[in-house]
């Protein structure tokens, strides 16, 4: 995940974007989630929430980029392959980067390793003028707006899990304010 957002990198501005046009979105969020969760004891403020929510919209940002520039590449790759062995490695990848979200015992995943013969591949095949860039700007279209809002929510249905786990620990325990107060009763 380091890599991916080493590779990948959103920038001050892109985060600036996507802060405003999902800022409202994150506070949402983070409100829906105090008020589902209002007799839990979380300790996390609405703020604390909303920063994890901006953390994932920067997550979001990276592995959208990702997503792109490898598309992209696959697409530049089929185009102007000509090599016969060459062909066949490309329409693997391709399978394999179509199948990706595929469930099951063999679930199919696109890695380092296929990012790296991606990359070869890229090099061998696509003219050096035609070459996706890595560090492309961020394109906040309706496909991203889809993913990120779609990685959000999932990101509050964990923190809410969370929540709801951790409300048995914390439900006997008693804070020091409290101690102090019973301290003084007896």
């Amino acid at each position: 995940m380091e890599s991916i957002f080493a590779t990948f990198p959103v920038t001050e501005e892109e985060y600036l974007r996507l802060d405003k046009q999902f800022g409202s979105l994150a506070q949402y969020q983070s409100w829906q989630l105090i008020k589902k969760n209002s007799r839990n004891n979380h300790i996390n403020s609405q703020e604390d929430f909303v920063q994890d929510l901006r953390i994932s919209l920067l997550t979001a940002g990276s592995y959208y980029k990702r997503q792109v520039y490898i598309e992209t590449c696959l697409l530049l790759c089929e185009k102007h392959v000509k090599d016969k062995f060459l062909k066949y490695l490309v329409n693997g990848l391709c399978n394999l980067w179509k199948n990706k979200t595929r469930h099951g015992a063999n679930k199919q995943k696109f890695g380092p390793y296929q990012e790296q013969l991606l990359a070869k591949l890229v090099k061998t095949i696509i003219p050096a003028d035609k070459r996706p860039s890595k560090q492309a700007p961020l394109q906040i279209d309706t496909k991203f707006k889809t993913y990120c809002k779609a990685i959000t929510w999932n990101n509050v249905k964990a923190m809410g899990k969370k929540i709801t786990r951790s409300k048995s620990i914390t439900t006997g325990q008693v804070s020091l304010s409290e101690f102090d107060y019973l301290a003084n009763i007896n």
